[in-house]
């Protein structure tokens, strides 16, 4: 099972920047093309984190981003303290 560590806003942030690297990369590519493919490397790698949910990055320094669920606390079930005689 895999981790994930990458939240929903966290997600579509990634998303975002992803694809303007992408469009600025293509927009980019005639007139410096080394430029060009650095953009669109970084924005393969932005898009892959944020497909997956994982992040290496955030692995290695111990950041999540993850909403998890909190547990739910018990239900208190009321015992009435009466004696072993009186139950029978």
């Amino acid at each position: 099972m895999k981790t994930t560590n990458i939240g929903g806003a966290d997600t579509a942030i990634r998303a975002v920047l992803g694809i303007l690297f992408m469009v600025w990369a293509a927009v980019v590519a005639d007139s410096h093309p080394f430029l060009a493919f650095g953009a669109a490397l970084v924005a393969t790698g932005i898009l892959a984190t944020a497909i997956a949910g994982a992040c290496p990055l955030y692995t290695a320094l111990g950041l999540d981003t993850h909403a998890r669920p909190r547990p739910q606390p018990r239900p208190r079930i009321d015992v009435r303290r009466e004696p072993a005689q009186q139950l029978r």
